[in-house]
């Protein structure tokens, strides 16, 4: 950590405000732990935190002063990487659509911000001067970007995210129901090798979605195998294409796959057709969001639908009461069940279908003979 001394020499002659993150500069620190032990946190080392707010009080430092007046307006941020910018980002351009549209039923002016999730993070001008009374985040924020926030004393809720990463109030679906008795009905009609294909592991949904397979499995006293899992995927059709093709590069491929969204699930079913299997008759499919093209899909896709307007009414819900002061001062965290849209793509494991289909057979054959018997 720079002494007191030396960071006032280095700030000596500039007439600006020091910022969070130039005190975190100054201390050799995270701008999370600076802002922690500003605002008292025990998670901070006692000897550490006194350090920093010495230095805070050496470089004059002082937090942005709260406005006695609100602005009736709400920062809306959304942060998506160049890679997978907001416009080709389906779930963050339908949340910004529902949020606004849900807080201009409540007569509030909403400011929309793309905001990148490279660092170094910059905070918007609105928020940075105070001129919206609160902001919603969605798309995997910047740790620091937030703990910026929070040292403004800014009220915050993050959609699909956890309170453990980010320290705020946070709303997230939970595909645990769904997932479960995906999995469960699925094993009841024959199946018992499941597949599972995700992107990233460090975004919290993703790993709420493989730990809720990995825990259905269970239940019904199959172990998850490595195999059965590809991850790292992009979170689009290319995604579900390569994942399949992980998949039989390492043996035989499972009978059902459960995809991380429905684009992924499109890929898988395009893939699986390209080596000449049949869905569901060969594989079944289970994609996650339950978008409005699932319907038009042939087979038509069984999906996890997700309650996104619900997210986005309870994350206001949670903003509002923060801005109106009648929040717990703990964060919290909120979750939103999925429900799962059963449709063609999910059918009997193949064994059980080739059963079904002689026994019919035999049957229809039984039919005929007796029909011919009648007639003679």
């Amino acid at each position: 950590m720079m002494s007191s001394s030396r960071a006032g020499q280095v700030l000596k002659g500039r007439r600006v405000k020091v910022a969070l993150r130039d005190l975190a500069k100054l201390a050799s620190v995270d701008i999370s732990t600076v802002s922690r032990a500003l605002n008292n946190d025990p998670r901070v080392n006692p000897e550490r935190a006194n350090q920093i707010r010495k230095l805070a009080e050496e470089v004059g430092y002082r937090p942005r002063p709260l406005r006695s007046k609100l602005a009736r307006s709400i920062g809306v941020l959304m942060c998506s990487s160049p890679s997978s910018p907001l416009v080709v980002n389906n779930f963050l351009e339908r949340i910004a659509w529902l949020a606004q549209r849900s807080l201009a039923d409540r007569r509030l002016h909403v400011n929309l911000e793309c905001v990148p999730r490279s660092l170094p993070a910059k905070l918007p001008a609105v928020v940075q001067q105070n001129r919206v009374d609160g902001v919603l985040i969605g798309g995997h924020p910047p740790v620091e970007l937030v703990a910026e926030i929070r040292a403004l004393g800014m009220p915050a809720v993050a959609i699909n995210d956890s309170v453990a990463r980010l320290n705020i109030s946070c709303v997230r679906s939970n595909p645990q129901p769904a997932m479960r008795q995906a999995v469960l009905h699925l094993a009841a009609r024959g199946h018992q090798s499941f597949a599972l294909l995700t992107s990233s592991m460090e975004y919290p949904t993703v790993l709420a979605r493989h730990h809720s397979y990995e825990v259905a499995l269970r239940e019904i006293g199959i172990e998850p195998k490595p195999e059965w899992l590809a991850s790292n995927l992009p979170a689009e059709i290319t995604g579900g294409r390569e994942g399949i093709r992980q998949l039989r590069a390492r043996g035989e491929l499972p009978t059902a796959i459960l995809c991380e969204n429905d684009w992924m699930a499109m890929g898988v079913m395009q893939e699986l057709q390209h080596h000449g299997l049949r869905v569901p008759q060969d594989v079944s499919v289970i994609g996650h969001d339950d978008l409005w093209i699932c319907e038009q899909l042939e087979p038509q896709l069984t999906s996890i639908h997700r309650a996104e307007e619900e997210l986005v009414t309870k994350a206001i819900d949670l903003l509002m009461e923060q801005i109106d002061g009648v929040a717990t001062p703990s964060p919290r965290e909120i979750l939103v069940d999925g429900e799962m849209i059963w449709r063609q793509s999910a059918g009997p494991a193949p064994d059980r279908l080739k059963v079904r289909t002689d026994a019919e057979r035999t049957t229809k054959s039984s039919d005929a003979t007796d029909s011919g018997m009648a007639t003679t």
